[in-house]
């Protein structure tokens, strides 16, 4: 169980799940040498939610000599909707793979890019233990924004949040992410950030 949510990492990696950096990375910038951006409080007003979905594949029942003998599980295909307040609007084309025309504008090319792959990490914590936090990860995805409302202010200013949705592909062998957790043991924190944003000399692993 979790308690609220503190902050998500994203990152641009290529098909390899290698991080990407500089001109290529998350912030299409050549000085930067990390390629991951933290939203939080700071940085993008805070995140709303992350919601999980499709973790798991369809049961579909088999049945012999008149009873129902197995449970065939079916492959899920997980997604992350990402709810933040105000992502940063040229680290929120980038995730979405907008195409930059250099003169402010990014086009709208009516599809998700499923070659530009995003990096999740999530962190929260334990609901009776706030000093354990947990995470969550996914470890390539391609994300696509459906729809944007923007509605009129009257008596209250209505504002809208970036609403993404991060929808996974496997990393080889590796899966489509991992759980993590602060009270287990064994638990490595610079171990976890070096699975999830593999860095570009590095070797996709799964944390093996």
């Amino acid at each position: 169980m979790s308690l609220g949510i503190k902050n998500v990492k994203i990152a641009r990696v290529d098909k390899a799940g290698h991080v990407l950096v500089g001109e290529a990375g998350i912030f299409s910038d050549a000085t930067d040498k990390t390629g991951v951006f933290t939203a939080d409080q700071d940085t993008a007003k805070g995140v709303a939610s992350v919601a999980f979905a499709n973790l798991a594949g369809t049961l579909n029942p088999i049945y012999g000599s008149d009873k129902l003998v197995y449970q065939s599980s079916g492959k899920g295909a997980p997604t992350a909707t990402v709810t933040v307040n105000a992502l940063p609007n040229e680290i929120k084309q980038a995730v979405l793979g907008n195409k930059a025309d250099g003169k402010g504008g990014f086009t709208i090319s009516g599809k998700g890019d499923a070659n530009n792959r995003i990096a999740l990490l999530v962190e929260s914590r334990e609901s009776f233990d706030d000093s354990k936090p947990i995470y969550v990860s996914l470890y390539m995805s391609a994300v696509t924004e459906a729809s944007s409302t923007m509605t009129s202010n009257n008596a209250s200013e209505n504002r809208s949040q970036d609403v993404l949705l991060f929808t996974a592909v496997e990393r080889g062998d590796d899966g489509f992410g991992k759980f993590y957790f602060a009270s287990a043991k064994g638990f490595d924190e610079d171990a976890m950030q070096k699975d999830v944003f593999v860095p570009a000399s590095a070797t996709p692993t799964g944390g093996k």
